[in-house]
């Protein structure tokens, strides 16, 4: 197999809209019908649905609307990027809000919603945006809608910091953005799965807990995707991955890394075998927050690399200073960035 059909950059396909306005429907119609809040104790269980760079790092602001209780997060952010390959200056706007709203029924259950929403200016103006619908109780979470990375939200490395973006380090094949979630935790282990309508999922296992002054992270998952639903890889065909993941936290240091094994199934009978890692340092000192990130791979011989080196600078809260450096070389295609960016958040 050779690279000449993999791309740096390709658009994320964007199948199943209809199914996606029917899910939408679904979650608005729960969270006009949600019933008066009881004290049941429900599992909850963290569902993601932000799959976006850029992470929210302040509290949300919390509202009270009588029938259910509002979260809600914004981010804004105003950049200066330099391409150092090309020489080319940009000057990009980006905003993220998420919307959290749940309820809790007289018989236990956690009823609820989320919706984010993403614009980026430089991606032609493009607005983005995922819903899920979800119930809980003490048997896990079970939720419908742009889920479907969800699993990986739950397992991976974590985010690096600022403007830092280290590409590569995720499967090649993905799923469909419409799926079926559901999760469960007991004591300090974590599964949760998640489907799409084509067929594909992914497993993941995690395992956390603080043991004396440090705390532990591990997860495994596993996943059964497709080129087209990737952003890696053009063409069709199946793809078989699992992921390891460790992460060692002392006070204000994060030390994580990341082993990968990935079967590129094409359907033109030509395959690929995928081994890849990468690793992270992740520090915090006052108002200073950086991160240094690396990953290597190998498909059949071809060599992919990445870095990224990001920090924030807390000004105030909810308004901070980010800078990114990111490198990325795959199929002898580079890609070398510097940005940096005034960021307001709450």
């Amino acid at each position: 197999m050779t690279l000449a059909s993999m791309s740096l950059i390709m658009p994320l396909c964007g199948g199943g809209k209809d199914m996606k306005h029917h899910v939408k429907y679904i979650a608005l119609m729960a969270l006009l019908t949600g019933l008066p809040p009881s004290h049941a104790h429900a599992q909850t269980v963290p569902l993601s649905v932000n799959y976006d760079t850029l992470s929210f790092i302040e509290e949300p602001l919390a509202k009270d609307l009588g029938f259910a209780t509002a979260n809600v997060s914004l981010l804004i952010d105003q950049s200066a990027q330099y391409d150092i390959e090309d020489h080319d200056d940009d000057y990009n706007s980006r905003a993220n809000g998420l919307i959290h709203l749940e309820t809790q029924l007289p018989n236990s259950w956690t009823l609820g919603a989320q919706y984010f929403g993403s614009y980026n200016r430089l991606a032609g103006d493009e607005y983005t945006d995922n819903i899920a619908a979800f119930v809980s109780d003490e048997w896990g979470l079970v939720s419908v809608g742009n889920v479907t990375g969800s699993v990986h939200e739950n397992t991976r490395r974590r985010r690096g910091t600022g403007n830092a973006n280290l590409r590569f380090d995720d499967f090649f094949g993905g799923l469909d953005e419409t799926g079926a979630f559901y999760s469960v935790r007991t004591n300090a282990y974590r599964l949760s799965i998640t489907a799409d309508q084509e067929g594909q999922a992914e497993l993941g296992l995690t395992y956390e807990r603080p043991i004396g002054n440090s705390y532990y992270f591990l997860s495994l998952r596993g996943r059964k995707g497709h080129a087209a639903e990737g952003n890696l890889v053009a063409g069709d065909g199946d793809t078989y991955g699992t992921a390891l993941v460790g992460s060692y936290t002392y006070a204000n240091l994060v030390f994580d890394s990341q082993i990968g094994y990935e079967i590129i199934d094409r359907n033109t009978n030509d395959t690929a075998d995928r081994v890849f890692g990468s690793a992270g340092v992740h520090y915090k000192q006052g108002l200073f927050t950086s991160s240094i990130e690396g990953h290597v791979g190998n498909v059949d011989g071809d060599t992919e690399s990445s870095a990224a080196i990001g920090a924030r600078y807390d000004l105030a809260r909810g308004a901070s200073l980010n800078f990114g450096y990111n490198f990325a070389d795959l199929n002898d295609t580079e890609i070398q960035e510097a940005i940096a960016s005034l960021r307001y958040e709450f």
